[in-house]
């Protein structure tokens, strides 16, 4: 719907009144207005004799912030905004709010004009996201103790989810905090594809019938002797080398690293957030999950095991230290060309990818 324009010197009361009881009106002020002309007396305010009303005008000229922005929409600003920059000045950083806005602050100089007006905005959006879902648990104990009987209150996944369901009774405030968390935010037309693919994500993700029993010290340690021993030399035969990890549900990512590095390309800091959005997910909080680094069959099979190892541990630094994703439910394994995803084309870009694997619930 379009909005209609008011023009406030020329508004009467009835206007104003009908402007302010509506999220499809805008105010249209007199070139030059000060900030203070908004609460100064004219002809419309004659016609007002409510002090009140002064408080929605007030409103008007302070608009609300936005709400939260997803983790995936921040990091996605900054990979475009900032890809070459970080290229040029960043190399060697990984997606760390503190490392990568100081580098880029030391660097504002030959920093392009689009980065120096996104970066600080994109970090800044991540950690007011992550102090909102921080601060929903909180917020919202009443509102789960009157609502949700029952529930253990560190049961967050269980308590949001009763939250998210209960059609009425919620406070004004807990209502605010989950919507401030990105946890019930209405999908734009715009985005509607883009949710849709955060909610499959999480669907992949789901479904953990039995979880198993996971050594990954041990697996790390098998993966190696197997190596060692050249077993299993022509990849064309190789067999999986974690074969429990085959049925498990699980989420493939593309992410794309500087070439022989763990660092995250900015190309894929959307999906590292994207990442985050999806473990943060009220259905998903209950659980844990492995990070498996993988890699084609081509170089040397140990140096892809430590490579794929060091992959797959950077990712869950971001996650974890850039995104708050408690390291509970978080271990991380490189198992370089010994699971190759596409067994049938072992020298494929598309064994080079990062796995999410759901492997148990939190204690």
């Amino acid at each position: 719907m379009q909005a209609k324009r008011v023009h406030y010197a020329k508004a009467s009361a009835a206007t104003l009144f009908e402007a302010l009881a509506s999220r499809h009106l805008k105010f249209s002020f007199p070139e030059g207005l000060t900030l203070g002309a908004c609460f100064m007396r004219n002809e419309a305010m004659n016609q007002i004799r409510s002090i009140m009303l002064v408080l929605p005008i007030a409103a008007a000229c302070f608009p609300a912030s936005a709400e939260t922005m997803r983790f995936e929409d921040a990091t996605g600003i900054l990979g475009t905004s900032c890809a070459k920059d970080i290229d040029s000045n960043c190399r060697g950083v990984n997606l760390d709010p503190a490392r990568m806005k100081d580098c880029l602050a030391r660097n504002r100089d030959s920093t392009s004009a689009q980065c120096k007006a996104d970066y600080a905005r994109a970090f800044d959006a991540i950690q007011k996201g992550v102090a909102a879902r921080a601060a929903v648990r909180k917020i919202c104990e009443r509102d789960v103790a009157r609502l949700c009987g029952g529930l253990h209150k560190d049961d967050q996944s269980s308590a949001l989810g009763c939250i998210l369901a209960a059609p009425r009774g919620v406070s004004a405030r807990c209502s605010q905090a989950v919507g401030e968390a990105g946890y019930r935010v209405p999908a734009p037309t715009a985005q509607a594809q883009a949710d849709g693919a955060r909610e499959s994500w999480a669907n992949e993700l789901v479904g953990l019938e039995s979880p198993p029993e996971l050594d990954v010290a041990g697996l790390r340690q098998q993966a190696l002797e197997r190596i060692k021993s050249r077993a299993d030399a022509v990849p064309l035969k190789r067999p999986p080398v974690a074969t429990l990890l085959l049925n498990l549900p699980k989420l493939i990512v593309e992410i794309q690293f500087d070439e022989d590095s763990p660092i995250v390309r900015p190309q894929s800091y959307r999906a590292l957030g994207r990442i985050a959005d999806t473990l943060s997910e009220p259905a998903l909080l209950p659980y844990k999950f492995l990070i498996v680094g993988h890699a084609a069959a081509t170089g040397k099979r140990e140096y892809n095991l430590t490579l794929s190892q060091r992959r797959a541990d950077a990712v869950r630094d971001v996650l974890v230290n850039t995104f708050k994703i408690s390291s509970k439910r978080l271990q991380a394994i490189g198992l370089g060309e010994e699971q190759l995803l596409d067994a049938a084309h072992p020298a494929a870009a598309n064994n080079q990818r990062i796995q999410i694997a759901t492997v148990g619930k939190l204690l």
